[in-house]
């Protein structure tokens, strides 16, 4: 049997250690001639690169334009869309390529994010706030897939500058869930620089929301929308028993997180402007 091969389209903002990129990739099961694209900021090019990755960089850059750099270097049939932050765990490779060599799912496949640490890391208090609801066990009546985790056929994917989960999904797209290919969510927190990374994607999501909101509805709104997107965390992770005790533990700074998305909000629906795209991380 010929085996469909994937290409690995990776971005990344802010510092990154290209050699424990690749070595993390091969733990997992990544072959030698693995298609490995990763896109990055011009100041955070590693000054060497490792034989097996091919890197590249555009300036002024989101995370989404990075995407997109990275996925229209690469050549496969099937593209692999990670966060240099929450690389393949073990297994991930071999289940993935049993997935497209048995189905070939038109529209592509997905895969949990689990945590790399355990529930008494800070760290905890980003992937409860992002992805909680994408560990396993998942809740069968979930509707959302991760923002990263996706391999997509490249005939599903526009040829535009940037990769957006949100309009593929708006224009149909349902890749299937694959259980077996999670990625490590392992993302480097400071909470200072995490509050204000929430602001920034807040803004950005509601300036780009469809249909606008007025003011006199966002006030309302994102005034109780904190306490809304918090007691959402709480019952995705009270699923698990370890991610039920590190809600407790984090909650207060999970709500002052959560407060900087709604203020983020907030900003978009007044001012209807996204921002500074470059950086969205």
């Amino acid at each position: 049997m010929v085996l469909t091969t994937f290409s690995l389209a990776i971005a990344v903002k802010g510092e990154w250690d290209a050699n424990r990129l690749l070595h993390d990739l091969r733990s997992a099961g990544a072959d030698p001639s693995s298609e490995i694209h990763v896109a990055c900021d011009p100041e955070h090019a590693p000054a060497t690169v490792p034989q097996g990755l091919n890197v590249h960089v555009k300036a002024n850059a989101s995370l989404f334009d990075l995407w997109g750099l990275a996925i229209a270097q690469s050549r496969s049939e099937w593209v692999a869309i990670l966060h240099a932050d929450a690389l393949p765990g073990p297994g991930w490779f071999s289940a993935i390529q049993r997935a497209i060599d048995t189905e070939g799912w038109k529209d592509g496949y997905w895969g949990p994010v689990e945590p790399r640490f355990g529930p008494s890391d800070r760290r905890m208090i980003s992937y409860l706030t992002e992805y909680c609801q994408f560990h396993r066990p998942l809740d069968p009546s979930l509707k959302e897939i991760p923002g990263s985790n996706l391999i997509l056929p490249r005939k599903r994917i526009e040829a535009t500058e940037d990769f957006s989960k949100t309009r593929l999904l708006q224009q149909g797209l349902a890749p299937r869930l694959v259980e077996d290919a999670v990625a490590l969510y392992a993302r480097p927190f400071r909470f200072r620089d995490y509050r204000g990374r929430r602001f920034r994607h807040g803004r950005a999501f509601a300036a780009a929301r469809t249909p606008r909101l007025s003011v006199t509805a966002a006030v309302p709104l994102t005034a109780a929308l904190p306490f809304v997107r918090c007691a959402r965390i709480v019952r995705h992770a009270w699923r698990h028993k370890d991610l039920r005790r590190a809600s407790v533990r984090w909650l207060p700074a999970i709500l002052a997180a959560e407060t900087c998305w709604s203020a983020g909000e907030l900003t978009g629906y007044v001012t209807r402007r996204l921002g500074d795209a470059s950086a969205l991380d």
